[in-house]
């Protein structure tokens, strides 16, 4: 399974944090922040994306990029299991459409 699309800065965590809960990855602050750093030099139009991997049960492999209009989106790669697909789809709905955010301390 690939999947590309986009999300609201403010929802990355969510998105990090749900794909983490799927395939059983512990993701914490620092994890979080090195998302964030590897984000600084990305680039949509010079195709600069940053990679960053969720290894549990199961792996997903992310690439993330920053808008280069400087929005608030963050561009997505997302590859991993066929069996989520359905369950990814369902949720890109959610990371898009919805203001979230973790209740819960990292």
């Amino acid at each position: 399974m690939i999947i590309a699309d986009w999300v609201w800065k403010d929802n990355l965590p969510a998105l990090l944090i749900t794909l983490s809960h799927i395939c059983h990855y512990t993701f914490d602050q620092s994890d979080l922040d090195a998302v964030h750093y590897g984000l600084i030099h990305t680039s949509l139009d010079n195709n600069h994306w940053f990679d960053y991997s969720l290894h549990g049960q199961q792996t997903f492999a992310l690439q993330l990029c920053k808008d280069d209009d400087d929005t608030d989106i963050v561009f997505y790669r997302i590859s991993g299991p066929d069996e989520w697909l359905a369950t990814v789809e369902v949720l890109k709905f959610l990371w898009t459409d919805f203001d979230l955010r973790y209740r819960r301390p990292l």
